[in-house]
């Protein structure tokens, strides 16, 4: 069997599965049966070079840089990692809605200024609605977290369902989004980014949130329509927003998101702790051991 490898996990698979060949370029075997990477080497025109592959695995948890429509018209298997960054993305929802509901952006301004600034009020995270627009493993993670704090979670999905752990209430379909967005003082967007949900929160929805109102953005920054966020912004339409991703990364130098005092960012960097190595290690040996063994793969995208 022979399996191209991302060159940062050669040594540990080439060591556990010595009866495999790996390679690190797909032009050193295009023979090869599986492809194990980021997303720059799934490219069609490398896919299209490798008559045997039968598998893949992304080493992200989005997939919309793929042609999925190239992939599965192939037959082949893709896999990614969608479980690996959860707890780590989780966290750092639970961080950004902090930043905001403990006035830490404003301490932080005022600590530069060398101000002592005793009179900002604060908002108590119990009682507060959060609305998570998906519903996956990193949702369930934010919620599970969140719930410890008192505050009421409610769910959008794209088809509908009576209940799942860890939310309060779940909603489906346009009338359900602008619920959601309606009711929440907190807006966390964790979906897939897809032909569905470009642009699904735009200003017509946006208008329907609470001046007091919030939106956390880890997923994928063309889930929201930018322009339309930074009106409302800038408007003081709403009241706060915590962007890892956004349309354009990096995000541009005189992008004025940058200089807004009611924004809270981060590089597309939300995911990203020392404890990912091991995760992915664990995944990608169990895996390889599946195909080998015929065995069913994890997270299979469907």
């Amino acid at each position: 069997m022979k399996i191209i490898i991302d060159k940062h996990f050669y040594e540990i698979v080439a060591k556990e599965f010595p009866e495999v060949e790996f390679y690190t370029e797909i032009d050193q075997c295009p023979d090869a049966e599986a492809l194990l990477g980021q997303p720059d080497v799934m490219k069609k025109e490398n896919l299209e070079k490798m008559p045997n592959l039968r598998w893949l695995h992304l080493f992200r948890a989005g997939y919309d840089m793929l042609d999925m429509d190239y992939i599965r018209k192939r037959g082949i298997t893709l896999c990614n990692g969608k479980d690996i960054f959860s707890i780590p993305i989780a966290e750092d929802v639970v961080c950004k809605i902090l930043m905001h509901n403990t006035n830490a952006l404003k301490y932080l301004e005022s600590k530069k200024s060398h101000i002592w600034n005793d009179q900002l009020k604060r908002t108590e995270l119990r009682g507060q609605t959060v609305g998570i627009i998906g519903t996956g493993s990193i949702a369930t993670e934010i919620s599970k977290r969140l719930q410890p704090f008192g505050v009421k979670i409610l769910g959008y999905k794209k088809t509908p369902v009576v209940s799942m752990p860890f939310f309060d209430e779940i909603y489906a379909g346009k009338k359900g989004l602008e619920f959601v967005m309606a009711n929440s003082d907190y807006i966390v967007v964790t979906a897939d980014l897809n032909k569905g949900t470009y642009h699904m929160i735009n200003k017509d929805n946006i208008k329907l949130m609470k001046e007091t109102a919030s939106i956390i953005n880890i997923a994928r920054g063309a889930i929201i329509n930018q322009e339309d966020l930074k009106d409302a912004l800038k408007n003081k339409a709403i009241s706060y927003a915590g962007l890892d991703v956004f349309e354009v990364e990096p995000l541009p130098e005189n992008d004025e998101l940058w200089d807004m005092d009611n924004v809270y960012i981060t590089p597309h960097a939300c995911a990203l702790v020392k404890e990912n190595k091991y995760r992915w290690e664990k995944l990608i040996i169990k895996n390889i051991r599946n195909f080998i063994e015929n065995e069913t793969l994890i997270n299979i995208v469907k």
